[in-house]
């Protein structure tokens, strides 16, 4: 008979296996964690290999086909999803975003999401458009590695069985939206962002009365359009989706009560998981405008096992404190957003990458206003991307330890747009006095660094 383990059980034959993922999941850790170099490809591709090793060993030991214990929350399957995890991060931390280990992280934070639309009921169908199409481009990369191998090993299957679950989800909510008449639903949509707009109210250390008012009124003119207590199209009938957008137009009123009731919106029992969401959120929301200068995917780690801490003291999906229900899932969609940004450039492509976009943006912003420019308006981005394109070796940008990192046709393809855009700017450049800017325009278009071959 089959051992089925438990949560504080692990097989005699797991136990070895249960080892070296510890091992596989301290280096990665230690791997994340070391800031004072960059992720190396080779580190990290050893470190799948290793994994692949040992769940060839996990799937021997527990049975080919058998789908049911890899779902079991024992202590193998806790360290396992670990270090999926982390090895996700790391792939997409050099570049290898279009792999399909890469993949896992995304698919467990879209879950997080998924199951917090379902759980507020709070979205309308535009909102899962995002995720159907994310999703689209998971299978793909999934699809790649399945069709390498007659027989998909046992991570292609793992990765495979959790987008599943996400399309079922999603398949779900859209069943849900799409039971919403056409007739209703942009009140449907207007109503889930004035709940939003609630939501984001009662998140906040002040606000004014005045801006729930205004909501008030707008939820009373949509009340108004309500015959005998039901919506009704241009011919009297009644309009599919009555549940729901009712539903969600009590919830704003209710929000809209319990927000003039009280300034006390977090009753004290929950007040310290308020604050760790409010930190929480606040560090996501700052990286998300400055995730191109700082953020390594892998950072985004420790958010991760903080909200999944916090969501494990909620009961049916609501804090102890009903009065009080906070939404964690703000911050599983700010990680999504971050996760869905990451370009497939290497951490040491990074800060190149990062270069380019800024003179990009600064360059189409002068195209921009337009106006008449002389040699030395452009004489800066000429040397920043000359500067640039010099630290090429063959045409390639190297690391440190002169390897070819990932991304390097994101980066000359940025560079050649950047020298395109100059050339147009240069074009309408103007003398300033005389012959001195003519022979200095002349020198800087034939200097070496505008002779860009990409």
């Amino acid at each position: 008979m089959a051992f089925t383990p438990t949560p504080d059980q692990v097989p005699i034959e797991e136990q070895p296996i249960l080892e070296s993922l510890v091992s596989i999941k301290h280096r990665l850790t230690a791997i994340k964690k070391d800031r004072s170099r960059f992720i190396k490809t080779s580190d990290v591709t050893g470190l799948y290999n290793e994994l692949s090793a040992q769940l060839q060993k996990l799937e021997e030991v527990r049975g080919a086909g058998n789908s049911t214990i890899w779902s079991y929350r024992n202590n193998v399957n806790s360290v396992l999803d670990d270090v999926f995890v982390i090895l996700s991060l790391c792939f997409m931390a050099i570049g290898k975003t279009k792999e399909s280990p890469a993949t896992y992280v995304q698919l467990l934070t879209i879950k997080q999401c998924l199951l917090g639309l379902q759980e507020s009921g709070i979205y309308a169908a535009e909102d899962l458009k995002q995720y159907q199409d994310r999703l689209q481009e998971l299978e793909a990369f999934i699809s790649i590695d399945e069709a390498k191998s007659s027989v998909p090993d046992i991570q292609t299957v793992i990765l495979r069985r959790k987008l599943e679950f996400n399309e079922n989800l999603l398949k779900e909510l859209m069943d849900t939206s799409k039971s919403i008449s056409p007739e209703l639903a942009p009140t449907h949509s207007r109503l889930v962002v004035l709940k939003t707009e609630l939501d984001s109210l009662a998140s906040k250390s002040s606000w004014s009365s005045s801006e729930v008012h205004h909501i008030q009124e707008e939820l009373r003119e949509i009340e108004a359009k309500r015959v005998d207590g039901k919506f009704m199209d241009e011919q009297g009938n009644v309009v599919g989706g009555q549940a729901a957008v009712i539903g969600l137009l009590e919830d704003c009123y209710d929000d809209c009560h319990n927000l003039l009731a009280t300034k006390e919106r977090v009753p004290p029992a929950l007040q310290d998981i308020f604050r760790r969401l409010q930190g929480i959120k606040a560090d996501l929301e700052r990286l998300v405008l400055t995730q191109r200068w700082t953020l390594r995917e892998t950072d985004l780690w420790q958010y991760q096992i903080q909200l999944n801490e916090i969501s494990t003291l909620r009961t049916n999906g609501k804090f102890v404190d009903e009065d009080g229900a906070l939404h964690e899932g703000q911050c599983y969609r700010l990680i999504y957003v971050l996760l869905s940004a990451s370009e497939p450039v290497a951490e040491a492509l990074v800060p190149i990458h990062n270069q380019l976009l800024t003179v990009r943006r600064c360059l189409l912003e002068v195209k921009k206003w337009g106006g008449d420019f002389t040699v030395r308006d452009l004489y800066p981005y000429q040397m920043k991307l000359a500067s640039l394109d010099n630290m090429r070796v063959d045409g390639k940008f190297l690391d440190k330890d002169k390897e070819i990192p990932e991304g390097q046709g994101i980066c000359n393809s940025l560079l050649s747009e950047c020298y395109d855009i100059l050339y147009e700017l240069q074009d309408s450049v103007v003398d300033e006095s005389g012959s001195d800017d003519e022979e200095e325009s002349s020198e800087l278009r034939g200097s070496k660094g505008l002779e860009v071959v990409v």
